[in-house]
């Protein structure tokens, strides 16, 4: 159906709900008039035509009911078979999961108190020419127009988990549905209308506590002093939209700072809110000013956060360099091992050539050998323990303190320079675990001659063969 079909349907609707005695009610599923004393031939006929036409693009049935006659056959039947009796008339909605329609205002204004609709809608046509707007959830748009909006995967904090609602209904459950991204007419009825609806559910975003006695609401605000205002919402609130929308933003929009930020508004607005005002009206000569200040508070708050963040990435880079001077320190250790190593061995050579006690010298050259394996291991596994603790310590580090630091920043300041230091002593343990393997198996070839030179052949001619091959090439 075109855009004209159905403004001519919901006109059509709301000239019978004007009946005396006419009861009209519309919903996401359905539309109907029940009641209605009387129906006109060129009501009647204009029914039958949209009828048809509904039924042809599969967007929903017409049907008219009869009190006494029933259902009545809209093809071929005539008004004059339902003369004197009340008469329903009931159009059926092609549901979609994600999107709704109204040919009626006022069924689209009574859809949005629909706190579950607003959640879960993508897409809403209403029967009515209007500039099509959209928030961050939902786009509003005029019947049969082409929605190609993509749906916004934005998360915010839910105004529940700061608003202390004793409602469980005044505070909504997300800002999405309520947060324009494209704005409408201001002239447009329906824009209006959706307007009405978003300051009625952001203005539950701002207060700490939202209380309940009898039928009557009361928002609390907490600060340097505490505050309080009867909810009032008996007049059209949609003046507000533009100030409460932009202290919601500023609130919610950093879901990081949205505590610090909505427990400093609601300390300016304790302090600027006057005794007896009621709420929201209150918050006209109000809100401006409160979130104003609120503002200069928060830019204090980021200073003072500035000066730990640079005094955090100071001891960060201090802690660097103790790292980077360890790594160090371990590859001047492990040579330091190799030297006195070396000199240890070179000591049961000497003894070999000293003396001709065959028991002493194998006793010695067996006891050096074992010092230094005892001396490589544990110089290796010392450092390698280390390496091991100091990765855990800045992998806590980067979870708890620098968290505020993107992945790129925490390898350009910390994984790299480490690295590169960790490098030099990577390098430097393969030569000296030659040069010990060197050494040991030399002493114990002094006293097991023979199964070294059985382990020791094969590697030779191992090596005798690479370098012939490397110095073919």
């Amino acid at each position: 159906m075109t855009l004209q079909e159905m403004i001519e349907l919901g006109i059509l609707f709301q000239r019978m709900a004007a009946s005396e005695g006419a009861v009209f009610a519309e919903t996401t599923s359905v539309c109907r008039v029940d009641q209605v004393p009387n129906i006109a031939v060129e009501d009647f006929n204009r029914i039958s035509e949209l009828a048809s036409t509904l039924a042809l693009t599969k967007q929903g049935t017409l049907a008219v009911f009869g009190e006494i006659s029933g259902e009545i056959d809209l093809a071929n039947g005539d008004v004059s078979s339902i003369e004197c009796e009340a008469v329903s008339v009931r159009l059926t909605k092609r549901v979609e999961a994600d999107a709704a329609y109204f040919v009626t205002r006022a069924g689209f204004e009574a859809a949005l108190g629909d706190p579950e609709l607003m959640l879960t809608a993508r897409k809403i046509w209403v029967a009515e020419e209007f500039l099509p707007f959209a928030t961050r959830s939902c786009v509003y748009s005029t019947w049969g127009s082409a929605v190609d909006q993509k749906r916004l995967e934005d998360i915010f904090d839910s105004p529940r988990r700061l608003v202390r609602d004793q409602s469980y209904q005044s505070a909504p459950i997300d800002i999405r549905p309520w947060y324009l991204i494209v704005p409408g007419d201001e002239s447009s009825g329906v824009f209006s209308a959706w307007k009405e609806a978003a300051v009625r559910n952001l203005i539950f975003c701002l207060p700490t506590e939202i209380r309940t006695s009898d039928a009557s609401k009361q928002v609390v605000l907490k600060g340097a002093r505490s505050a309080f205002g009867d909810v009032d919402l008996s007049e059209p609130q949609f003046q507000l939209f533009d100030v409460v929308t932009e202290a919601v933003r500023w609130v919610y929009d950093q879901r990081r700072d949205t505590e610090t930020k909505f427990h400093l508004l609601n300390n300016h607005l304790a302090l600027y809110w006057p005794d007896s005002a009621k709420w929201p009206v209150g918050l006209r000569g109000v809100l401006d000013h409160a979130l104003a200040s609120a503002r200069e508070a928060f830019a204090f708050h980021l200073q003072d956060d500035s000066k730990e963040a640079i005094k955090s990435l100071g001891d960060l880079r201090k802690a660097l360099q103790d790292e980077v001077a360890r790594s160090q320190t371990a590859t001047r250790d492990l040579l330091s091992a190799l030297w006195r190593d070396a000199a240890i061995a070179g000591a049961a050579f000497a003894l070999r050539s000293a003396t001709t006690n065959s028991s002493a010298v194998n006793i010695a050259s067996l006891g050096a050998a074992a010092l230094l394996f005892a001396s490589l291991l544990t110089t290796v596994l010392s450092n390698w323990r280390f390496d091991v603790l100091a990765k855990q310590v800045r992998a806590q580090w980067r979870q708890r303190l620098y968290a505020f630091m993107s992945d790129k920043q925490w390898a350009e300041l910390v994984t790299r320079p480490i690295y590169r230091a960790r490098r030099v002593y990577r390098v430097s343990i393969i030569p000296v675990l030659a040069v010990y393997v060197v050494l040991i198996g030399a002493l114990l070839w002094v006293v097991y001659p023979a199964g070294v030179m059985a382990v020791a052949d094969p590697i030779l001619a191992l090596l005798w063969d690479a370098w012939r091959l490397i110095g073919d090439l």
